[in-house]
């Protein structure tokens, strides 16, 4: 029933609709248009049935139609670069996608990943983090055409959807636009800066007829691209979503294997050059994984570190070592000192501290027993944090190695400020010490370098005889690789130590012939008459047959004189002897060739890397009184003292 107001007419119904009125100006106005219909009661004197009444109340909603757009563009469009986000671009590439299968169209998705994006944010700070995205934004839109789509999908990632009706060639053409955009530098507040981008492209229907399934092969695409060495693109493959496959399916594998104790540790020693006896071994991780057997660590290593899943990881390795320490320490193997490697995820996410502090006094270790080897990364990474937790740890007694030193990016301003022990020498510096100048002036420059500090030396990598023996030449204070060991088990490392393994002794230089003279030729007849003529006058002999054989017999011994062919096969002479200049400088350097090419032989001796040159035939009697001269030479030269040899 019709409720009648008092006094009024009765409400019969209300009718709301949203349109749009014009002002007397002849602009439009957004209303709420409300009809309200009304019974009218019969009025004395009036018509005795009544009448309806008709109100209508219209009220102005701009305001709200505003708010609605501004909601509807926040849900859509990203609000720092202004582009659509994730939302809107997947519904956008879905429309594009709908569009090429009636006009048999490609559709070409680009996945864009800014590189080392987080380090320039965390360095300049956030706020000029968000204006360089800004910026790049706007080059961005500048390298497509207008039916193209551009899109922020995350914090560093975009994206970019092309509709092309030819070949892959355009989408090359875009990306390098991309890449060149960045080539000049974004001037961030006075700050300049300069990027590079790595690209993932996927295609449609090439490789997927889904938006998802687009987008996802492109940034898997992407990825490849970054493992390429970064700023590049790299085209969507079947066997790229394999390995991704392969990469999740290793990554539950992990999980399981932390959860379930698959992770085990190996130690390889190191031995003091001085006494030749081990002096500690490294902590190395290794994971038995359940139908695999032993993983090799650089497969699983980075997708620990990766997921983060190394902050746990870590913790457990040092757990595990001082539970080890404690084992050896009550056996018969004795007190051990344990070097565990700390990840830069580790020491920046995790309680480092909390977790050496808790694990030495769970089982009982003398902290002096454990050692920390850090990579120059992580000790940069936040260096006056690192600074407060390292001297915590070693106001304890606990030791610390930086890990292989030379290849970071650490400051020798910071490094005197850091409590640090021990500098390892990177492999990459050993490798090739014997017989490459640059690379043995570094690791030198470094056991140099430390010994000013007071720290101790340790060289990494060491698998030859002439490696070690140039290193304990040269005051290296410890070694470590295959030469001596490789990582063995607990019980295999404890029974290494318990019976007393060591290094051979080197030379002793007092016990060493005065006179060693070397003579590299590749021809065995002229090793055989040299080795006869030179045999009665008393020097200690070496000969080899290439140059490589030559440097491992300079490593091994001290080489006073070397008389070396021009001609052969890997390395002439000169550059032989060039390089010798470099490694050994105090040798006496000469050349025995019948090569009568001397341009080059010449500008040795300018330079200084050979003393003497004399030709094949010689003289016999010529050639001894030379090699006598060489000698003398090198006596009054290196050792005035010495000076003692005569010409017959």
């Amino acid at each position: 029933p019709l409720a009648a107001l008092p006094g009024g007419p009765a409400h019969l119904a209300t009718e709301v609709t949203e349109c749009e009125l014009v002002r007397r100006d002849l602009s439009l106005v957004p209303v709420e248009l409300g009809w309200h219909w009304y019974a009218q009661a019969p009025v004395a004197g009036g018509p005795a049935t009544g009448g309806l009444l008709l109100i209508a109340v219209a009220r102005d909603i701009s305001e709200r139609r505003q708010a609605q757009e501004r909601l509807k563009h926040l849900a859509h469009y990203d609000g720092l670069t202004g582009l659509p986000n994730r939302s809107l671009f997947y519904q956008t590439l879905a429309q594009a996608v709908e569009l090429a299968q009636e006009k048999s169209w490609r559709i070409v998705v680009l996945f864009i990943a800014l590189d080392r994006f987080k380090s320039i944010n965390d360095t300049l700070g956030a706020a000029l983090g968000d204006e360089l995205l800004r910026q790049f934004s706007n080059r961005l839109v500048e390298c497509v055409r207008l039916r193209d789509t551009v899109g922020r999908l995350g914090n560093d990632e975009f994206a970019l959807i092309l509709t092309m009706s030819r070949n892959q060639q355009e989408a090359v053409a875009v990306a390098n636009q991309v890449r060149e955009a960045l080539r000049a530098p974004f001037d961030l507040r006075g700050h300049a800066a300069t990027l590079t981008a790595s690209i993932g492209i996927a295609m449609y229907p090439d490789d997927a007829t889904d938006p998802e399934t687009l987008i996802k092969y492109a940034n898997t695409a992407m990825g490849g691209a970054k493992q390429a060495g970064r700023d590049g693109y790299r085209f969507f493959t079947a066997g790229m979503n394999v390995q991704v496959l392969a990469r999740l399916d290793l990554e539950l594998a992990l999980r399981h294997a932390l959860e379930h104790e698959q992770f085990i540790l190996y130690y390889q020693p190191k031995v003091d050059l001085r006494t030749g006896r081990i002096s500690g071994v490294e902590a190395l991780l290794r994971w038995r994984r359940p139908g695999y057997g032993l993983v090799a660590p650089a497969e699983f290593v980075p997708v620990l570190e990766d997921t983060g899943l190394i902050v746990r990881v870590g913790a457990w390795v040092i757990q595990a070592a001082c539970r080890q320490i404690a084992e050896w320490r009550d056996s018969e193997v004795g007190a051990v000192r344990v070097a565990v490697n700390v990840s830069s995820r580790q020491f920046a996410e995790g309680d480092l501290e909390g977790a050496v502090t808790r694990a030495l006094a769970q089982h009982g270790v003398a902290p002096e027993l454990l050692e920390l080897e850090l990579t120059e990364t992580a000790l940069m990474s936040n260096a006056e944090r690192t600074i407060v937790v390292l001297g915590k740890l070693k106001k304890i007694g606990v030791k610390v190695a930086i890990d292989d030193f030379g290849t970071g990016y650490s400051s020798l301003a910071y490094l005197q400020r850091f409590p640090i022990d021990k500098l390892k020498i990177d492999i990459a510096f050993v490798r090739n010490i014997t017989s490459n100048p640059n690379d043995a002036a570094i690791a030198l420059a470094i056991v140099s370098m430390a010994h000013s500090l007071k720290l101790s030396v340790v060289a990494e990598g060491v698998e030859s005889r002439p490696q070690l023996e140039y290193l304990r030449r040269n005051r290296c204070d410890e070694i470590q690789g295959f030469y001596f060991s490789r990582a063995l088990p607990a019980l295999e490392l404890g029974q290494m130590i318990a019976a007393g393994a060591g290094l051979p002794p080197g030379h002793d230089p007092a016990a060493q012939p005065a006179q060693t003279l070397l003579i590299v030729d590749d021809d065995v007849n002229v090793l055989s008459s040299l080795h006869r003529l030179f045999r009665p006058e008393g020097y200690q002999i070496l000969t080899a047959s290439t140059p490589a054989e030559g440097f491992e017999m300079l490593a091994l011994h001290r080489v006073h004189v070397i008389v070396c062919d021009q001609r052969m096969p890997s390395m002439s002479g000169t550059e032989f002897l060039s390089k010798v200049k470099e490694l050994y400088p105090e040798t006496i350097r000469i050349i025995l060739s019948g090569y009568t090419g001397l341009e080059a032989v010449l500008d040795s001796i300018n330079r200084g890397a050979i003393y003497r040159f004399y030709t094949k035939p010689w003289d016999d009697t010529q050639l001894r009184d030379n090699i006598r001269l060489a000698f003398q030479h090198y006596w009054m030269v290196n050792q005035p003292g010495l000076a003692r040899v005569t010409v017959r």
